[in-house]
């Protein structure tokens, strides 16, 4: 018996849903509903042709039914067919169908349920139209059931008036109460609409965002790791019949920087690499993810800047204290593009690595050279011949790149020309920031 009740109900469900998908289908069951009560109700409805009907308390008024023929059979009809059009041009099938119960009664046709016609398209303009706009409706609705009802029906003036208002008031209620849920479901579907284009705008920025900061890693890793091996390379040619130790120094050089590139490519492409939802295989497919690079490598980095020719020092002012992980790197990034800037653009320069902790948790980095022999001051965007081989030309984002890395974590840069010749950049992070904004 559960079983029984539950398929019914199941089945039920399905109906639901199939006749509010098709709702003109609905309208021409509905129709034909009416359609089927009203010639039920004529055929056995007890009256006589001739017979008088009192509809009033005095016996003054009353009226002789006529036997309802091909006429009265086309108006029944007629008045039950418009109601499968009410949702699709519910104004010209209310006076239509108003217009036939109007004949339909003035003819003296036998009582049946043509009547709820215009009722129920009554109902559908209320659902489409704001109260004010359906009042002559109304009006037509109450005109045509009261006089129905005074003509066809036994009721008092009193009762039928009553009974008209009744039938519209409540109608007019319900319709009025589905036409206003019918916008809130509208309005509802529309935030709904406009909070999934948000979010797929701000999933959009996210990805923008994401690639911008990749391409930034990518710029830092390769922009210093290719100006090494380019600076070594034109080393090694330039000594490598006059001194073979320094070339074969040289050549240690590019491959230790070239191991480093690969090893940060590696760092980044397992953070980018997506991961087997297959738990069995996921230690094997996960390579191992190194930590990022802070102020802590910076010394292993001025090692192999000096092994490219550049005299680089270290100074370290207060007491050292740890930073995020975000401005670490940031701080690390500055200061290796800073002396890649450096070895590209002003080869043989002295270059001076300034760390200053200070008391209330800021950081300031600087990084200043004395210009070399040779400097361009165009920010890393005009190569410079140099006796080691021809130096990278720049694309110009390096600076852009710091700015950015500072204005994330609310820091300041500051980047320029020195007095006494060469070039500076300036690094303000500070500290007690609330929150991380990069892993």
């Amino acid at each position: 018996m559960q079983t029984v009740g539950i398929g019914l109900k199941a089945a039920v469900g399905a109906a639901v849903r199939l006749l509010r998908a098709h709702p003109q289908a609905v309208d021409g069951i509905v129709a034909a509903a009416m359609l089927a009560v009203s010639l039920i109700w004529l055929r056995t409805y007890p009256y006589e042709p001739g017979r008088r009907l009192v509809y009033s308390r005095q016996d003054s008024q009353h009226t002789d039914f006529h036997p309802i023929g091909l006429l009265g059979y086309a108006l029944t009809v007629g008045s039950c067919a418009v109601l499968a059009l009410r949702r699709r041009c519910p104004v010209p099938m209310m006076w239509a169908s108003c217009a036939m119960i109007v004949l339909y009664t003035g003819l003296d046709y036998p009582p049946t349920t043509i009547a709820w016609g215009p009722v129920l398209i009554f109902y559908t303009l209320c659902t489409k139209q704001p109260p004010q706009r359906v009042v002559p409706y109304a009006l037509a609705v109450f005109v045509v059931w009261l006089q129905y009802s005074l003509k066809l029906v036994v009721l008092g003036v009193l009762l039928a008036v009553l009974q008209t208002l009744l039938v519209i008031g409540v109608v007019g209620v319900f319709g009025n109460q589905t036409r206003r849920l019918a916008e809130r479901n509208e309005r509802l579907g529309q935030l709904s609409e406009q909070l999934r284009r948000e979010q797929a705008a701000r999933a959009r920025e996210a990805v923008a965002s994401e690639r911008v900061r990749i391409a930034r890693e990518l710029h830092d890793v390769v922009a210093h790791h290719m100006s090494v091996i380019s600076v070594q390379t034109g080393l090694a040619g330039y000594v490598l019949r006059s001194d073979p130790a320094t070339a074969g120094q040289s050549l240690g050089t590019i491959g230790d920087a070239t191991h480093e590139a690969m090893r940060e490519m590696r760092r980044m492409l397992a953070v980018l690499r997506p991961v087997p939802e297959d738990g069995v295989a996921e230690a094997a497919y996960r390579p191992s993810v190194e930590p990022s690079p802070g102020l802590a490598q910076v010394p292993r980095l001025l090692e192999r800047v000096r092994a490219a020719g550049v005299q680089a020092e270290l100074a370290v002012t207060g007491t050292p204290f740890d930073l995020a992980p975000g401005p670490d790197l940031c701080c690390y990034r500055v200061v290796q593009e800073s002396l890649t800037n450096v070895m590209k653009h002003a080869p043989g320069a002295r270059a001076t690595v300034e760390l200053v902790y200070q008391d209330h948790g800021d950081i300031r980095i600087r990084v200043a050279d004395d210009g070399g022999r040779v400097r361009s001051l165009t920010e890393g965007a005009v190569a410079v011949p140099t006796p080691l081989g021809p130096a990278v030309a720049g694309s110009g984002n390096g600076l852009v790149g710091m700015r950015e890395r500072a204005r994330i974590y609310g820091g300041t840069l500051q980047t320029g020309p020195r007095a006494a010749g060469g070039f500076e950049v300036v690094l303000t992070l500070p500290g007690e920031r609330e929150a991380d904004p990069e892993p």
